[in-house]
């Protein structure tokens, strides 16, 4: 025993610095060569996915949906005079579905994108690529509408078949905000939450403008924005607008129309908590109108949805919502996308187990979770306690990453115990203009008392990070840069390619593949819609490696870990929970009562909400330990030369498939470490 040790510690010497066979990361755990590594199931979920089941043969092809049927919405009548028309000009109007503080425009569009385009998001020029080709407004002959005075209610008087209303425009994209299937007059049922413009209809009579929006406007403050050209001269570019509803300009500031497309009036509908009603009635519709030359203002709000609480605001306006509409576009792309199973696609989006590796040699964790993130910008969130302090509570105050995202969700409160002071989010989708598949990761330090700002200056120090791209081209995100801002006193935020926690340390000399992440979505079992039996056969999903001084870990603290599936916008929060939750609901809005302020806490759910990573293995496996018995001896350097000879994965040492030298030098290194 004593001459073998010496012999293969003297090879160790020989070869020094050879690396020791790791995982590879590529969203798959194989149990023959990667068992050695990862521990046993750390958890395995309980809980069928109620965020979409990826089955084996999903796709989507050739059917946007129905549009043309939709008789329900948002109906306006708007004095002539107040648009400076009489009714017998020609006019045009452009506009979309917009989030609420109106910086991020949905792929709902009064005009015409390439079929499958994805939300658009900030400011635009209309008439760049992709866009050039297409045309993001319509024109509008008043003088050949319908005319004839019409009852305001939300709903088209006569159906889209009568002659009531005349139609100007039919959605030809899916939609990116959510597609309404509930039915009710406010959109509030359990599969309520969808924002649509499904076709525009307009009728006039002697003195008023009447437009109605067929589709859906959800009750979370989203708006739909319209602006008319109805003169000569405008606003050809949005600048900055004036009044209580500058806001809305100011969210799309920048944005270039078509060529010959000039805006002078604005019209904007959203919901609102009406503070006024004492939150009796929360996300309560709302009109804006205005001209861009004077101030936008708040034509006043109605009292709720449906024919019973439509009515005349302020300026001569009137309004009526019904959100009943469950027809339209439907929410997903609508030009053939893979059949599962596919590496690169899902369906759904579902947790099924987790696995852990903490390799303290190599000072990285490695943490694989099986299951499946849907194509759609869904986001997993990950949150880290890896030393003492960190956020029990979340914080308003910590870098502005994934647009703000992070501080969107203040105020949610974790089990008691779990302080995250470390953030990822991973997610996929389309990309609106070349209709490939992206994938993305955002990463943060989060501090106990939020973003580290210099004491001297004033300005902040701590990093955004991110990573992503096209699947084709990165298939893995190492977050190995280029991107890393200097602060120079005048940034309000840094962002950077690399983690952020090693960036802030040392911003020259940013470190690069501290943070490896990769995806793979072939798994169709698991968890369904109605079952948990096959969650923990599912070896596919996200597989995570962060460098432990990245992380943050103290070398003494367990690591734990926190995380849930959440919607593309943060704010619903799926049933797939790290941990697991009782009953098979998802958690939903994590402002339930709709009053501005998150009020999730998980204090309140049985059970934890969280999985501890250093329980079962914080130390390397025994590697060498090939006969299982927990003591290295002549048995496993048999075993090893058997496998060996054999080719067999478990004898590839270095992880490369092949077996050499470099393989043999491996082992020998394992045995002389002994067992932990």
């Amino acid at each position: 025993m004593k001459i073998r040790t010496a012999v293969a510690t003297s090879m160790i010497a020989s070869i020094a610095g050879l690396a020791m066979a790791q995982p590879t990361i590529d969203g798959m755990y194989d149990p023959g060569t990667e068992s050695g590594f990862y521990s046993d199931l750390i958890w395995v979920n309980d809980n069928p996915t109620a965020f979409g089941d990826n089955s084996a043969g999903l796709f989507t092809g050739g059917d946007f949906g129905n549009p043309e049927v939709v008789d329900t919405g948002i109906e306006l009548c708007i004095p002539l005079a107040s648009l400076g028309l009489s009714g017998n000009e020609s006019i045009r109007i452009a506009g979309w579905v917009n989030s609420g503080d109106r910086t991020f425009k949905a792929n709902q569009i009064v005009g015409f994108l390439p079929i499958d385009t994805g939300n658009l998001g900030g400011a635009q020029d209309f008439n760049a690529a992709p866009l050039d080709g297409t045309t993001q407004h319509i024109d509008i002959d008043l003088s050949a509408i319908a005319s004839g005075t019409v009852t305001v209610d939300g709903v088209i008087d006569g159906g889209v078949g009568g002659s009531a209303y005349t139609n100007v425009f039919l959605q030809g994209n899916y939609t990116g905000f959510g597609n309404e299937t509930d039915g009710t007059v406010d959109g509030s049922g359990p599969n309520g939450g969808g924002s649509e413009i499904d076709g525009i209809y307009m009728a006039k009579d002697a003195t008023n403008l009447y437009i109605f929006v067929a589709g859906n406007l959800e009750g979370n403050g989203n708006a739909i924005d319209l602006y008319i050209d109805a003169a000569a001269g405008g606003s050809s570019t949005l600048g900055s607008g004036s009044g209580d509803g500058a806001f809305i300009v100011d969210g799309q500031s920048g944005l270039e129309f078509d060529s010959g497309f000039d805006a002078d009036y604005l019209l904007s509908m959203d919901a609102w908590n009406d503070d006024d009603d004492d939150g009796t009635t929360p996300n309560v519709p709302r009109a804006w109108f205005g001209g861009l030359s004077g101030t936008i203002d708040d034509m006043g709000s109605l009292a709720g949805y449906g024919a019973a609480n439509a009515g005349a605001l302020a300026g001569g306006v009137s309004m009526g919502v019904d959100n009943s509409n469950a027809e339209g576009v439907i929410g997903d792309q609508s030009q053939s996308t893979p059949v599962t199973p596919d590496i690169e696609w899902a369906y759904g989006s579902e947790l099924d187990n987790a696995r852990v590796y903490i390799d303290i040699p190599n000072n990285k964790l490695y943490l694989f979770i099986a299951g499946n993130m849907e194509s759609n910008y869904n986001k997993m969130m990950l949150f880290f306690d890896s030393q003492p302090g960190g956020q029990n509570v979340m914080l308003d105050s910590n870098v502005d990453i994934s647009f703000n995202g992070l501080n969107s969700m203040s105020n949610i409160t974790f089990d008691s115990g779990f302080e995250p002071d470390y953030w990822l989010n991973i997610n996929n989708g389309v990309d609106g203009g070349t209709g490939g598949l992206l994938r993305f990761t955002d990463a943060a330090t989060l501090r106990t008392n939020g973003a580290l700002i210099d004491p001297f200056f004033g300005v902040i120090v701590d990093y955004g990070s991110y990573d992503g791209g096209d699947v084709t081209t990165m298939p893995l995100l190492p977050f190995d840069g280029p991107r890393i801002d200097i602060q120079d006193g005048s940034l309000g935020s840094l962002f950077a390619n690399y983690g952020p926690r090693l960036s802030q340390l040392d911003p020259m000399s940013p470190i690069g593949n501290l943070i490896n992440i990769d995806l793979d979505n072939s798994n169709v079992d698991g968890v369904t819609d109605s079952s948990a039996a096959g969650a923990a056969a599912v070896n596919t999903g996200m597989e995570i490696c962060i460098d432990l001084d990245e992380l943050g870990w103290d070398g003494e603290q367990d690591i734990l870990v926190a995380g849930w599936i959440v919607n593309g916008g943060f704010d619903f929060i799926s049933n797939q929970i790290l941990g697991g939750i009782p009953g098979t609901d998802n958690i939903g809005p994590r402002d339930a009562d709709g009053d501005g302020t998150n009020d999730l806490d998980f204090n309140t759910i049985a059970g934890e909400q969280f999985l501890n990573l250093s329980n079962p293995v914080i130390d390397p496996p025994c590697l060498a330990d090939l006969t299982g018995d927990g003591v290295l001896n002549f048995f496993d350097v048999s075993a090893f030369l058997q496998a060996f000879g054999a080719q067999d994965p478990i004898a590839d040492f270095t992880n490369d498939g092949i077996w050499n030298f470099f393989d043999v030098s491996a082992f020998l290194g394992a045995f002389a470490a002994g067992c932990p």
